[in-house]
C-alpha cells in the first residue's frame, strides 16, 4: 500500500499478496514515466532515480528505512529487480549478472535474517547496495556492503524468535548423506538453538519433506511455522543453486555448509571447574567428549588443539 509525501514514497505493509501489484506488466507500466503519472509505488522511485542519474550524470542513492516488519526487505528486492529487469543487459541466464546481483539477496537473508516476535524474516544487519551502469545505462556490475550483524542472535534469542535462518535450513534441506557426515540433528539437540523457538517454516502440503529424525518436540506436538514466502528446506536448495550461480563449487558450499555444523556443534560443548588447577581453571566436561569430537572433525583439527584453543586465553597488546 504506498502514498506519496512530496517525492517521499510511503509504504505500508499489509501482510498479505496484492495480486499483480509486483508483476512484470506493472513493472512495464512505470518505464520512464514521470513521478505522480502513476500511481505511487516502489517501482516509480527506482525509475525516478535512474532516469535522474542517466540525465543528471551524477550517482543516486534510494534509502529505505523504517521499524521491523514494514518491508525494508521486500521494497529492496523488488527495486533491484525493477533495475535489472529493465536495464541489464539479461535476466534470462542463470549465471548472467543481473541474476548473480538477485540471487545474492536470498543468501544475505538466510545467513543475515531470522524470525523475531514481530517479524518472521527481520534482517539482523545493515546493508548498503550499489548497482554500477556503464556509459550505455546498462547494469555492469553490482557491490554490497553489510554492516552490524546482531552476533549475540547466534548464541541466544527469546522463546518465540529464532536463530539465523540457514542453521535450520541447513538441517531441515541437507540430504541423507550430508546429513551424516555433518552429524546434523533437530534443532532442539543444539544448545544454540534449543532455547528459542525450534520450529521449521513449511509450506502447506510439504509437511513430510523435512526428515522426522530432524523434527523438534515443539515442531511435532505444534505444528511447523506458516508463512507464505518462506519454507526452510526448499529455502535450503535455493540458497545451495544460488551460491552455485555466483561462483562457489560444490566443494566451496561444502566448506560452508561444514563450516555452520561446526558452530552448532561447538554450542553443545561445556565447562566446568578443573579440580586439579589451583589457578581457578576451567576443563571441558566429560559429557561434552562426542561434541568435542565432532567439532574437532568438522574443523579439520585434531581434538587436543581444540581443547587448549577452548581453554587457553591468549592476550593481545
Amino acid at each position: 500500500i504506498y502514498t506519496y509525501v512530496a517525492n517521499i514514497l510511503i509504504a505500508i505493509n499489509p501482510y498479505f499478496e496484492i495480486k499483480n501489484l509486483y508483476s512484470t506488466d506493472t513493472i512495464k507500466s512505470y518505464l520512464g514515466r514521470s513521478l505522480g503519472t502513476q500511481p505511487p509505488h516502489v517501482f516509480a522511485i527506482a525509475d525516478k532515480a535512474f532516469r535522474d542519474m542517466k540525465v543528471l550524470k551524477q550517482s543516486q542513492s534510494i534509502i529505505v528505512s523504517g521499524e521491523s516488519g514494514a518491508g525494508k526487505t521486500e521494497s529492496t528486492k523488488y527495486i533491484l529487480k525493477y533495475l535489472c529487469d529493465n536495464y541489464g543487459q539479461s535476466t534470462k541466464s542463470a549465471g548472467s549478472l543481473e541474476q548473480k546481483i538477485l540471487q545474492a539477496n536470498p543468501i544475505l537473508e538466510s545467513f543475515g535474517n531470522a524470525k523475531t516476535t514481530r517479524n518472521n524474516n527481520s534482517s539482523r544487519f545493515g546493508k548498503f547496495i550499489e548497482i554500477h551502469f556503464d556509459g550505455k545505462c546498462s547494469v555492469v556490475g553490482g557491490y554490497i556492503s553489510h554492516y552490524l550483524l546482531e552476533r549475540a542472535r547466534v548464541v541466544s534469542q527469546s522463546k518465540a524468535e529464532r536463530n539465523y535462518h540457514i542453521f535450520y535450513q541447513l538441517i531441515a534441506g541437507a540430504d541423507k548423506a550430508l546429513a551424516e557426515k555433518l552429524h546434523l540433528a533437530s534443532p532442539d539437540k543444539f544448545r544454540y538453538l534449543a532455547k528459542g523457538c525450534t520450529q521449521f517454516f513449511v509450506q502447506k502440503g510439504k509437511e513430510t519433506s523435512v526428515p522426522s529424525d530432524r523434527v523438534s518436540a515443539d515442531h511435532k506436538r505444534g505444528g511447523p511455522l506458516k508463512d507464505t514466502r518462506m519454507d526452510d528446506y526448499s529455502d535450503f536448495h535455493t540458497v545451495d543453486q544460488d551460491l552455485g550461480n555466483i561462483g562457489l563449487t560444490q566443494e566451496d558450499r561444502l566448506s560452508v555448509y561444514t563450516t555452520i555444523a561446526a558452530v552448532l556443534h561447538l554450542g553443545n560443548i561445556t565447562f566446568e571447574d578443573n579440580p586439579e588447577d589451583n589457578t581457578g581453571g576451567c576443563m571441558i566436561a566429560p559429557a561434552s567428549a562426542n561434541s568435542l569430537a565432532i567439532t574437532a572433525e568438522l574443523m579439520g583439527l585434531e581434538q587436543e588443539d581444540l581443547t587448549g584453543a577452548l581453554l587457553s586465553r591468549v592476550m593481545q597488546g
